[in-house]
């Protein structure tokens, strides 16, 4: 892992609990508590954190302004993604071993994961990780890479040749559009790419795809839909979206009763 990613890692693992300590972070990332340290010094230099004896907390973290309420339309989308990642996490049992490609809608679905046992989540998105790893009995393979510009995700070519090397049972794939035509689409050529890795390694395909995303197109298109086995939307797709998605033969699932056996 290069220096790049172990620092996006500690600044996130920071923002989301305040604190670390060395020895936790050692064994998480696979290095020697020397090189945490070194990485510690780092970011105390860039006035990040605090370091303490054994650890270190956010520098100013009481100071920070506090965030800014959800406006209605953020509020109605982060209820549609939560909405969504519950009938996903319906769909993961204890034991299971499965990869969530990065999102806003895979975050919430990392968070709900600590109801499970024995959980290994293989993932690009660091969020998810660090949630994961936190959790009691669950893990978090975290794929090499180059970060994004906001440091929430790794990609590139180390990414691509990493996810070649495992096997999962289930891929929860967020994408950022799916078009009249039916066609998928996501943010970035980054992301196209390393998802379409992922679409190989996994006997289970799964969209989640919020429904105020449907008949939208993305930047860079991903393909068909018929890439998927499965779709996860919320309960507000329109009608004629799902009657063509059921004559793929995809299922889709809407809602938790829809996951328990009704299609909707």
């Amino acid at each position: 892992m290069f220096a790049v990613e172990r620092i996006n890692i500690l600044k996130n693992y920071l923002r989301e609990r305040g604190k670390l300590d060395v020895h936790s972070m050692s064994e998480m990332l696979g290095v020697s508590e020397v090189t945490v340290r070194r990485d510690l010094e780092k970011l105390e230099t860039e006035g990040f954190l605090t370091r303490m004896h054994g650890g270190a907390i956010i520098k100013d973290r009481v100071d920070s302004p506090p965030q800014s309420e959800l406006s209605e339309e953020e509020r109605r989308e982060e209820e549609d993604r939560d909405e969504i990642a519950r009938v996903a996490f319906l769909m993961i049992a204890d034991g299971d071993v499965v990869l969530l490609t990065n999102g806003r809608t895979t975050r919430a679905l990392a968070r709900m994961l600590a109801e499970r046992a024995n959980v290994t989540v293989l993932t690009n998105d660091i969020e998810v990780s660090l949630m994961v790893a936190s959790q009691a009995g669950n893990r978090a393979v975290l794929l090499g890479g180059s970060p994004d510009p906001e440091g929430k995700a790794l990609f590139g070519s180390l990414a691509l040749a990493n996810v070649q090397k495992f096997f999962v049972g289930k891929a929860f794939i967020e994408t950022d559009g799916l078009s009249e035509q039916l066609q998928l689409s996501v943010s970035s050529q980054e992301k196209a790419d390393l998802i379409k890795e992922a679409l190989s390694c996994a006997e289970d395909r799964i969209i989640l795809c919020e429904a105020s995303r449907f008949g939208r197109n993305a930047f860079y298109r991903l393909g068909p839909l018929s890439l998927a086995s499965k779709v996860i939307t919320n309960t507000s797709v329109p009608e004629a979206y799902k009657a063509r998605i059921f004559s793929m033969d995809i299922q889709l699932f809407t809602s938790v009763n829809a996951f328990e056996g009704e299609k909707r």
